[in-house]
């Protein structure tokens, strides 16, 4: 899990933009909760080995109760994964058009995302009105008729499929926003198995923590009965040597006493 959130913040850190968190500045990504689930998941771990290692009932115990609650939460997850709605994750994304013009690393990223996913602006084209661009963006315009009336909109060339010249002939009409909730929701049912898959792993691992505290308990029941049974004898035959000295031991009347 560490090294898959390292690699998707690596590939995926520029649409870090597009989340909600990143306009409050926590940038509170996916991809670092997962890193922070695999660095957890490491510590937990070292229970379950050094349990195991230094034959610990209560370290293996204590493996299987944090594995127990981490399956709890992995259900939980599951399940809104499979009951994730395109509504709920709308309100997680956040696309700063407002800032095309004045960031150009924001610029560069929303340029990139319309790209990879055919679409424009935040909701449509038109988030683009009324923008003052200048001669560093590379613009396309695009006409469209309101009852009767031509207006002309100043986009990025990153929105359109075909131009001629200067002006769009073709826009793309699917918002970025809900191009990626498409996205995340045709994905969900792959997160969804593979989080059964990994719930099946983690009940594995409880089940196989459980008996390993078992048979460690069991083996430390029979070392403590065998030494047990070892002082036994000891003493046993401790008692037997004294009672047989006592037995061969002589006894030497006094002598009687004469008269001379």
């Amino acid at each position: 899990m560490i090294v898959l959130g390292m690699s998707v913040y690596t590939y995926y850190h520029s649409f870090s933009f597009f989340y909600e968190s990143a306009v409050s500045g926590r940038f509170f990504t996916p991809s670092i909760l997962c890193i922070l689930i695999g660095m957890a998941l490491m510590i937990v771990t070292m229970f379950g080995f050094f349990g195991s290692l230094k034959q610990s009932t209560c370290m293996v115990n204590s493996y299987a109760v944090i594995l127990s609650v981490i399956l709890l939460t992995k259900l939980v997850v599951v399940i809104l994964a499979f009951t994730t709605d395109a509504e709920g994750i709308m309100k997680f994304i956040y696309i700063p058009v407002k800032d095309y013009v004045t960031d150009p690393e924001i610029q560069a990223e929303i340029d990139r995302l319309q790209i990879s996913l055919n679409c424009c602006g935040s909701y449509s084209f038109q988030d683009y009105a009324q923008m003052e661009f200048n001669s560093n963006h590379s613009t396309v315009m695009v006409t469209t008729d309101i009852d009767g009336e031509l207006y002309v909109t100043i986009v990025p060339e990153s929105c359109c499929l075909s131009n001629s010249d200067s002006f769009c002939t073709r826009v793309k009409g699917t918002g970025c926003k809900e191009a990626l909730v498409s996205l995340v929701v045709q994905n969900a049912a792959v997160l969804g198995v593979l989080g059964v898959s990994v719930m099946f792993i983690k009940l594995l691992g409880i089940i196989f923590s459980v008996l390993l505290a078992r048979c460690i308990r069991k083996v430390k029941s029979e070392r403590a009965l065998i030494s047990w049974k070892i002082k036994e004898q000891m003493i046993l035959a401790r008692q037997n040597e004294e009672s047989q000295k006592n037995n061969d031991s002589v006894y030497i009347a006094h002598p009687e006493s004469s008269i001379a």
